[in-house]
């Protein structure tokens, strides 16, 4: 078929498709061992019989490139393979493209037998494409690309270039009579793929590439393709860019050469043709009539007939155009039927949507809308098998210095996030719902908040048997953060806390391959988990551990709030009396209050799994809070667990009794202390406190040391420093008792108000007279970010004030600074209105709850000061609990390290 003489103003070689790349095709790579060239090549030469006879790379002569179907020596030059005996009629190049020109050269100058070049490489220039053109016309020789997959025949199992086929071309090229011709090197594979789904195979695949220059274009294949026997139909891939697909169709139309088998053609890249900067291939438009548009006119009008309709067909023995390629075995079908011919064989599979993942988001979508979940074709499936059987979020380990995925500072409100939440919304949820909140990203529901209840009373209850570091701190003078730091470093990993943790693992591993999501209650799961080989962790409990475990699990059932989990612990338990109760129990309903974050995805199995030693250390904190514990009521309770009905108290009030030592007068007063310690949970990962427990993290400490480390990197100047707005309005309202009557009230604050700006403007002005910049400072007014403005607000402590005033809770000392402010102003001590700031929320709740126990001699201003900072670390343990677990998740050992670049020595 060579010796045809074909109909072209310039050098063709060949006159058939199945000349194109055959059996006798012998092949040199040209950069052999570069980076693309490693990996498809080997499998090329496996699957085309091991075509490829030798590679050259520049200085690397002597060496192999290791393949399944042998090795393939590696010459310095083109001369030194052929000097070897080494015979090629093809040339392949993958080099780069100011180096394409010259190993154009190099093989038409020492291979007169030279026939073909394929050239992989993208963006040749169009002065290089325009010589190695020149070259290899003078040379005889055609050229292949730019920018190509390269050649591809299923017949003869042989590929010639680049991964046409993918890394298992043996089943994505099925021989068949279909001829593509594609722009696009992936879409050439894609397109035999789709082909299979009609019932069609191929002979030959081109990828022609979409540099400006295509060597051998349109007109060049459709002429090959209808001198060969095995082609029966032709698909084109056309993007937008040149006239050589206009050439092709109006040389057969002016019988330049004949052509007569149908094509179907896809013109794509419409989008393309505003823009004014070069997308995807190289190819640019000429400059007229060549966008895509255009070229959608040309077959339009070759065939006849307009674009492909499925539910209305309408084509012609010529083809026919499709908008996209998963319309060509549909118009591929019925062209071939409407010639009165079949195809190749029997449909391979179909184009439906086959979802491997679907995820409908809660969503009740219409039975036609939702998506059938398809199981995937191997090794996908064993793959999805294998991940689907982890459970929880997988996160990439990055540096998280600085940084967090639990908490932010909003720059322009300067109110933190947590988990998307602001700490505005946080604020009317009970306190014990933020505690669970900060581990697992969702608030608890009503039954839900009473497990919460349930666990972080009992590790109350469970830390009261401790405290002589904390009680030893105290006698020596230790702050809050010092001896309650202390009681938490003791905590280390205790039997029980890997006793629970240990069970949750197990009942992890038991119960997500059987119920997935759903956590609710599944006699049948648990009957075969019961018959499993799993055991749960034994040991001895004591009475009180019995008793407790025995109470949780049947105030799950009270609550309605029964899971597949607390199911399991009652059913085994009552089987295996040896094993550990009150383990089994925490873990159930740790596992029941975590389970939906969990297979979501939203928290890792890690933070499940050590979801009670967060509680643990949480309990330990609020357990060393009482300033008296052996004169606090609550404490007896919790630690002698005679009434076990004290485990169900809502968290807030736990905490409030333990600090207070009394209980709450009305709803008001827990509200107010819920309020302050949820505002204040987190200032976002760049407080030194948070630091302290990112920095701990990332020196791979256990959690509680993790904790530790947010203590103490508190003090006196934060956390502590709650104390002084205390101490200033203790002072302020010494003679005066805002509680004894309502009465003149507003006037008497206002008094008062006038009276502290008047003496601290007396203050300062003598402090500047003696040159003292380091007088006394009216504490809670004014701020770094709410400044500068006539009026100036700090929108967290407005947020509280409305808040209280809307249910009635006024607050005397509130309303005292807000007055203070503008008596301050009107005083000429500052120069606009101050905010009142947020440390004004904590000093004023925390006077007003103290009020009458100070002015009755219950509590000293010593004490006071104590408790005003643990209020200030229970608020903290729960950030620092959201960036504990989150930098365990993320982080990595030593990110927190300042690079010695960024550190300064100062003389």
């Amino acid at each position: 078929m060579s010796k045809l003489k074909n109909p072209f103003p310039y050098y063709v070689g060949v006159n058939s498709l199945e000349e194109l790349a055959n059996k006798k095709t012998r092949v040199l790579i040209m950069n052999i061992l570069g980076n693309e060239s490693k990996t498809v090549t080997p499998t090329s030469h496996q699957y085309s019989g091991g075509n490829i006879v030798a590679g050259v790379q520049f200085g690397q002569g002597g060496s192999v490139l290791e393949t399944n179907a042998g090795n393939i020596p590696v010459y310095g030059s083109v001369k030194e393979a052929l000097d070897d005996g080494k015979q090629f009629d093809t040339g392949v190049i993958y080099l780069p493209p100011s180096a394409v020109n010259y190993a154009t050269a190099e093989l038409c100058k020492h291979n007169h037998n030279l026939k073909k070049i394929v050239i992989l490489t993208e963006k040749v220039s169009v002065r290089d494409a325009r010589m190695m053109r020149w070259g290899c016309q003078e040379a005889k020789v055609d050229v292949f690309g730019g920018n190509c997959l390269g050649i591809a025949n299923p017949h003869d199992r042989v590929r010639v270039g680049g991964a046409l086929g993918g890394d298992k071309p043996a089943e994505a090229l099925v021989k068949g009579s279909v001829a593509i011709y594609s722009n696009s090197g992936n879409f050439s594979t894609t397109m035999s793929e789709y082909l299979k789904t009609g019932g069609f195979g191929t002979s030959t695949i081109l990828s022609s590439g979409k540099d400006v220059i295509i060597h051998f274009a349109l007109p060049e294949f459709l002429y090959c393709a209808e001198n060969d026997p095995r082609t029966r139909a032709v698909v084109v891939y056309i993007e937008p860019g040149g006239y050589y697909e206009k050439q092709a169709l109006d040389w057969i139309q002016d019988n330049r050469f004949n052509f007569t088998k149908p094509i179907i053609a896809c013109v794509t890249g419409r989008w393309k043709k505003n823009i004014t900067r070069a997308c995807g291939h190289a190819g640019a438009l000429s400059g007229g009539g060549d966008d895509a548009e255009g070229k959608e006119k040309w077959f339009d009008n070759y065939f006849g007939v307009g674009q492909f309709n499925a539910n209305k067909i309408k084509v012609s023995p010529r083809g026919v155009r499709v908008a996209s390629i998963q319309e060509i075995p549909a118009a591929m079908a019925a062209v071939i039927k409407a010639l009165g011919q079949k195809p190749d064989f029997a449909p391979i599979g179909d184009l439906s949507l086959k979802p491997w993942f679907a995820n409908q988001f809660k969503a009740n979508y219409p039975k036609n809308l939702s998506f059938p979940v398809t199981k995937a074709i191997e090794p996908y499936a064993e793959q999805i098998e294998r991940v689907s059987r982890q459970v929880g979020a997988q996160l990439p380990r990055e540096g998280m210095r600085n940084r967090s995925g639990a908490t932010m500072m909003n720059a322009q409100t300067q109110v933190t996030e947590m988990h998307g939440k602001t700490v505005l919304e946080l604020v009317e949820h009970p306190f014990g719902a933020t505690n669970l909140f900060a581990l697992t990203k969702e608030m608890p529901s009503k039954s839900q908040l009473k497990l919460v209840n349930l666990l972080l009373n009992y590790f109350v209850s469970n830390a009261t048997s401790g405290g002589m570091a904390a009680t030893m701190g105290r006698k020596n003078g230790a702050t809050p953060n010092a001896f309650i730091g202390a009681e938490v470093l003791m905590t280390g990993d205790s039997s029980l806390i890997k006793a629970v943790r240990a069970n949750i693992s197990t009942l992890i591993d038991l119960f997500y391959p059987e119920v997935g999501k759903e956590v609710g209650p599944n006699a049948k799961a648990v009957e075969k988990a019961l018959k499993s080989k799993s055991k749960m962790v034994e040991s001895k409990n004591s009475a009180s551990q019995a008793k407790a475990a025995e109470f949780m699990l049947k105030s799950a059932k009270t609550y309605k709030a029964s899971t597949v989990f607390t199911d399991y612990a009652d059913a085994y338990l009552a089987k295996n009396p040896k094993a550990c109760r009150i383990s089994l129990a925490l873990a159930a309903l740790a596992l029941s209050l975590s389970w939906e974050s969990l297979t979501g995805r939203r928290i890792t199995r890690d933070n499940a799994e050590e979801l009670c030693t967060y509680f643990h250390v949480h309990g330990t904190i609020v357990a060393n809070a009482p300033a008296n514990r052996e004169k606090n009521a609550h404490f007896a309770a919790l630690a002698s667990l005679i009434d076990i009905k004290v485990l169900e108290t809502d968290f807030s009030e736990t905490c409030f009794r333990l600090l207070f030592d009394r209980a709450p007068k009305n709803e008001n007063e827990i509200f107010a202390l819920n309020a302050m310690l949820n505002l204040t949970v987190s200032n976002g990962p760049g407080t030194i406190s948070g630091k302290g427990a990112k920095e701990s993290v990332s020196a791979k400490n256990q959690i509680p040391v993790a904790y530790a480390g947010f203590m103490a990197n508190t003090g006196l100047a934060h956390g502590g420093n709650g104390f002084e707005a205390v101490a200033f309005l203790i002072e302020r309202f010494k003679d005066y008792n805002p509680y004894k009557g309502a009465k003149g009230l507003d006037k008497k604050i206002q008094e008062l108000a006038h009276k502290a700006a008047m003496d601290y403007n007396v203050v300062k002005k003598q402090a500047k007279v003696e040159g003292n910049m380091q007088y006394m400072k009216i504490p809670c007014v004014n701020h770094p970010v709410f400044k500068g403005k006539p009026v100036n607000i700090d929108p967290r402590e407005e947020f509280i004030y409305k808040l209280f005033k809307a249910r009635k809770m006024d607050n005397p000392f509130q309303e005292f600074y807000h007055k203070l402010v503008v008596e301050l102003f009107e005083a000429g001590a500052t120069k606009n209105v101050f905010c009142v700031n947020i440390d004004a929320v904590i000093a004023t709740i925390s006077l007003e709850l103290f009020w009458d126990q100070l002015h009755q001699g219950k509590v000293t201003e010593a004490e006071m000061q104590d408790l005003v900072f643990v209020m200030f670390l229970f608020a903290r343990m729960v950030g620092s609990a959201a960036e504990i677990a989150d930098h365990r998740a993320r982080g990595t050992d030593m990110d927190c390290r300042t690079p010695a670049s960024q550190c300064e020595f100062v003389v």
